[in-house]
């Protein structure tokens, strides 16, 4: 059986909205709990910065980070998203 070439319409704009979805979600980041305090993250590359003491301080560091169309989620202890600030 002979493998099918996987094609996408770029001109698509269902297959656009997605590939547009999965590029800004690479730049959002997330400021998560710890055992040890707050992380910022990004969820798809799974990298983690340094920990901090609060939710302030993550933040502080996530908007110095932030670049045009980041997201930045804050998590609240039970891991549900309490805040979302679009930049």
């Amino acid at each position: 059986m002979q493998k099918q070439p996987y094609k996408t319409d770029q001109n698509n704009p269902t297959i656009q909205a997605y590939i547009d979805a999965v590029e800004k979600g690479k730049k959002d980041q997330h400021i998560v709990p710890t055992e040890n305090g707050w992380v910022i993250t990004n969820l798809l590359s799974q990298k983690t910065s340094k920990t901090f003491t609060t939710t302030e301080e993550a933040l502080k560091q996530a908007v110095s980070l932030a670049t045009p169309g980041t997201t930045v989620f804050i998590h609240g202890q039970d891991g549900l998203i309490v805040e979302r600030k679009d930049y």
